[in-house]
């Protein structure tokens, strides 16, 4: 044991004093009571003490398809049927806890509480009710376009199978994707399972056991495979909780515990490919009847945290700290002061296609705003359409007109990135002027196309038809047309530029903007009066790819 305390302690000389710029408490207001008057109470202890971020019990599944909502529902779309609302008066309103913390550059992550001894992730509906209840919480916006809970993330605890059988992992693991695929680019969190017999026992000497040994050991007991799970999980967060008592009585033995939690993420994370997952294990800052938490267990904790390769550590729970001002120097000890990550404050508008969105007002405690990074993926499609770059106000084009959720990105000089989401409507990018024809007299309509200037250098094939907009048809997946195909549409797409039409194909200039002409001769048309011809159109880029569509607007025939 000697061979490996040692170099443990020698190092935690050398580099434990490094402080950390990823600093959370958790905050469970359904062991506390009501915290909501606590709002301001929680943001000056974050701001004395260096905390970056807050994670906060938000809802916890009680069983099969049902669970408790500890927030006021601001959204006021909860459905009953999930379960009941801040049960006896407990909990908080997440929604002003959010506006609080980030006006002091405190990120909040709301925490579900995901299974149960009663529902275990085998339980298909269940994970599906799941889903429902985590749209609940980022897919709802207010007027303005801001989201209602304007969350950092989403934690996910109880992840796992808890005291179950026939534990599958893969039950897990498509879960965590799919909460992924439900979320976005949102920052996705997840406690994982450390106690400390898989990692120690029966000994409990420091001599711990392999590292193959202890994931297959948590996949198989709990579900919870640590590299399967690196892929969709942003912060890896192994609840490594210790304090003096039963098991572990030396601070070399404490810090050589989470030392290790931390260390097995870091390896999890490497093998599967993503060596940028951040590591931040859960410490104990509360007390038990076996085990008492002290400032030197908590010492222990967080630098064997951060010589294990943590990028930080999260105290767990709240409502102790606050009785034991020492826990909370102890943390400051190892945070860098101030609260560390860029505050994300953006606006999104998009007049036409092009998507303008704004972050020079977003903050940042150490750097200036102007020294931001920022990118953005403004049509929700899980890609970034723009690279990262200066914080200068910048426009993206969406595909369609309609409602959309834009995407933004912050990033500081310490690679801190932070997000948030806007609602926006793209509006029209079609225009007939006049948006008739005589049959009889003819005339010569303009059709005008205004993408904005994101579409600039974009080709476009201006399209119509005589057979309606429903239900239209899809050019490429995501990219669905609002006119039906027919004749005319044919027509008009093999002569673009000649006989009828003018300018029907062309290239979008430095604004955006484009005109086609429609000539119609004297008498032509009277076969058709009072029927419509839709107009619309379609663009490509210089690569050949799917860039937007427009939407229709109709062309009376006049008699």
């Amino acid at each position: 044991m000697h061979r490996i305390l040692v170099p443990l302690l020698l190092s935690a000389l050398a580099t434990s004093q490094t402080p950390s710029s990823d600093v959370a408490v958790g905050v469970f207001p359904f062991l506390v009571g009501n915290m909501d008057g606590r709002i301001p109470e929680i943001v000056t202890n974050c701001q004395t003490y260096g905390i970056d971020t807050l994670y906060v019990s938000a809802f916890r599944a009680t069983g099969p398809s049902t669970g408790d909502l500890w927030v006021t529902d601001s959204a006021g779309d909860w459905n009953p049927a999930w379960g009941p609302v801040r049960p006896g008066g407990a909990g908080i309103h997440l929604q002003n806890l959010i506006t609080a913390c980030h006006a002091a550059n405190v990120r909040v992550v709301p925490v579900l509480k995901c299974f149960a001894d009663t529902v275990q992730p085998d339980n298909a509906a269940h994970k599906q009710y799941l889903l429902s209840v985590i749209d609940y919480f980022v897919d709802a916006f207010q007027a303005n376009g801001r989201p209602v809970y304007d969350v950092d993330g989403i934690a996910l605890d109880y992840v796992r199978y808890v005291g179950g059988t026939n534990v599958q992992a893969a039950n897990v693991t498509n879960f965590v994707a799919a909460v992924r695929q439900e979320i976005g680019h949102l920052s996705l969190h997840a406690y994982l399972i450390a106690n400390r017999y898989t990692f120690d026992g029966p000994t409990y000497n420091g001599v711990f056991a392999s590292y193959a040994t202890v994931i297959a050991s948590l996949a198989s007991q709990f579900g919870q495979h640590w590299e399967q799970l690196a892929p969709y999980v942003d912060v890896m967060m192994p609840m490594a909780y210790t304090a003096d008592g039963s098991i572990y009585n030396t601070y070399a033995l404490h810090q050589a515990y989470v030392r290790q939690t931390a260390a097995y993420a870091r390896t999890a994370c490497q093998i599967a490919g993503y060596p940028g997952r951040r590591v931040c294990p859960t410490i104990k800052t509360y007390s038990e009847s076996s085990e008492t938490t002290t400032v030197q267990t908590i010492d222990a904790s967080i630098t064997g945290a951060l010589l294990g390769g943590g990028d930080g550590y999260q105290a767990f729970r709240y409502q102790y700290l606050v009785n034991n001002p020492t826990w909370w120097t102890k943390m400051a000890q190892y945070a860098v002061p101030g609260c560390n990550w860029p505050e994300p404050e953006v606006t999104v508008a998009s007049p036409r296609l092009s998507a303008g969105f704004d972050a020079t007002a977003s903050r940042d405690v150490d750097q200036s705003s102007a020294s931001l990074q920022v990118r953005a993926d403004v049509d929700g499609d899980g890609g970034f359409d723009t690279a990262w770059a200066p914080n200068v106000p910048a426009s993206a084009l969406t595909r369609h007109p309609g409602t959309w959720v834009a995407t933004v990105q912050v990033r500081d000089q310490n690679g801190h990135t932070s997000t948030t989401r806007r609602r926006y409507t793209a509006g029209s990018a079609v225009t007939l002027n006049p948006p008739w024809v005589n049959a009889t007299t003819g005339g010569a309509p303009q059709i005008l196309l205004d993408v904005g200037a994101a579409g600039a250098g974009k080709i476009y094939l201006a399209i119509a038809t005589l057979s309606g907009t429903s239900p239209g048809f899809t050019w490429y997946p995501g990219f669905p047309v609002a006119i039906n195909q027919d004749w005319v549409t044919a027509a008009f797409a093999g002569n673009p530029n000649g006989g009828l039409l003018t300018n029907g194909l062309g290239v979008f200039d430095a604004a955006g903007h484009a005109q086609a002409m429609l000539f119609v001769p004297p008498l032509l048309l009277q076969p058709f009066a009072w029927q419509t011809v839709h107009w619309s159109f379609l663009s490509i880029d210089i690569a050949g790819q799917p860039a937007c569509v427009g939407d229709s607007r109709p062309l009376q025939i006049t008699p």
